[in-house]
C-alpha cells in the first residue's frame, strides 16, 4: 500500500470511528449535536490522529488500540478550532471553506459545541463501559489502567494551561506588540507544539514503546511540533487559498505576533527546513518502518493548505 492510500485508509477508519463516538444529529437536544458533528466533519486533514495511528504501527500490529486516544485528539483540536474562531479570539467567519460554527449556529451554541467536544473526548478516555463494537472491541478495553491513566495525563497538560490554552493565552496578549524570540517560541511550542507532541507520545505509550524509544519520539514530535507553527505563519502569507477555504494575511491583518513578522519569510522557511530535517534525524533510528511516518511528516511541512 502506498502512503496516500494508506493515508486514505486510516482517515476513513478515523471518521468512522468519530462517527460512531459523536452522538447523532436528531439526539436530543439536537442543536449541539449538529454543531458538534458540524465541525468535527468539516474537512479537517487528521493530522494529530495520523500521528497517534502511525507512530503505534512503528510498535505493534494492534495499532488500533490507540484509535480512541486519537479521536479524542482530534475532538480536542476541533473543540480549540471553534473556539479559535470566535469574535472574542480570531473573529474568523470561514474555516475550510465553510462558515465558522457561531456563524452557522451563533456563538453561545458555538462555545457550547467546543466544551461539549472536549468533554466527550475524556469521555472516550474513561469509558469503562462493556459495549462490543468495531470501534471499541480490542481498541481501547483491553488497554491496561496503567497506560491509560499516562494518556489521559498526557492529554490533559498537552491541552491545558501547560500546553495549548497557555500558548493561546500568550498569542492573545502578544497581538500588536513587539516580542522577542523566546516569547514567540514559547507560543508556538505550547499553543501547537504541545498537541503535536502528545499525539506522537501517546500513540509510543500505547504501542508499549520503551524509555528509549519514547525519548526520541518525544524529540521527534517536538522539532514537529515548532514546524507546523511556522509552516501555519508560511501558509497565510502563501497558502493556496482555496484549497486552505480561507483568506490568507489574517495574521498580519491582526498583528499577530509570528517567526514570518519577527524574522522574515525567507528565514522562516530556512527554519522549517532545519527543523524537518532535525525530525527525520530522530526517526532514521527506527529504519524502514518509520517509512511511513517520515513521508506524514514531510506531508505536513511542506502542504501549500
Amino acid at each position: 500500500m502506498n502512503l496516500s492510500n494508506l493515508l486514505d485508509d486510516r482517515r476513513t477508519l478515523i471518521d468512522s470511528a468519530l462517527n460512531y463516538y459523536l452522538p447523532g444529529e436528531e439526539e436530543y437536544p439536537r442543536n449541539i449535536h449538529r454543531a458538534m458533528r458540524y465541525s468535527v466533519f468539516a474537512g479537517g486533514k487528521r493530522i494529530r490522529p495520523l500521528l497517534t495511528l502511525l507512530t503505534a504501527e512503528l510498535f505493534t500490529p494492534d495499532w488500533k488500540r490507540a484509535l480512541p486516544a486519537a479521536c479524542a485528539l482530534e475532538l480536542i483540536h476541533t473543540y480549540s478550532l471553534i473556539h479559535d474562531d470566535l469574535p472574542a479570539m480570531d473573529d474568523d467567519d470561514y474555516r475550510r471553506g465553510r462558515l465558522t460554527s457561531h456563524k452557522v449556529f451563533g456563538e453561545g451554541m458555538a462555545i457550547l459545541a467546543g466544551d461539549a467536544l472536549l468533554t466527550l473526548a475524556f469521555e472516550l478516555l474513561t469509558d469503562k463501559s462493556n459495549k462490543f463494537s468495531e470501534f471499541d472491541s480490542s481498541y481501547w478495553q483491553y488497554v491496561d489502567p496503567g497506560t491509560k491513566l499516562n494518556v489521559i495525563f498526557e492529554i490533559a497538560v498537552s491541552a491545558g494551561v501547560k500546553g495549548m490554552v497557555g500558548g493561546q493565552v500568550v498569542d492573545l496578549e502578544s497581538e500588536g506588540k513587539c516580542i522577542d524570540v523566546e516569547t514567540l517560541e514559547y507560543i508556538d511550542s505550547h499553543k501547537t507544539g504541545e498537541l503535536v507532541m502528545a499525539s506522537i507520545r501517546i500513540g509510543a505509550l500505547l504501542a508499549q514503546a520503551g524509555e528509549k524509544d519514547l525519548h526520541r519520539l518525544t524529540l521527534y514530535g517536538r522539532l514537529l511540533g515548532r514546524a507546523f507553527q511556522i509552516v501555519d505563519d508560511l501558509l497565510d502569507v502563501e497558502g493556496n487559498e482555496e484549497k486552505m477555504g480561507k483568506a490568507r494575511g489574517m495574521d498580519a491583518k491582526k498583528e499577530k505576533a509570528t517567526f514570518i513578522s519577527l524574522r522574515g519569510i525567507a528565514e522562516a522557511k530556512v527554519r522549517r527546513d532545519q527543523l524537518y530535517s532535525q525530525a527525520l534525524k530522530e526517526l532514521d533510528y527506527f529504519g524502514n518502518k518509520a517509512a511511513p511516518l517520515q513521508e506524514m511528516t514531510r506531508f505536513i511541512l511542506y502542504r501549500d493548505y
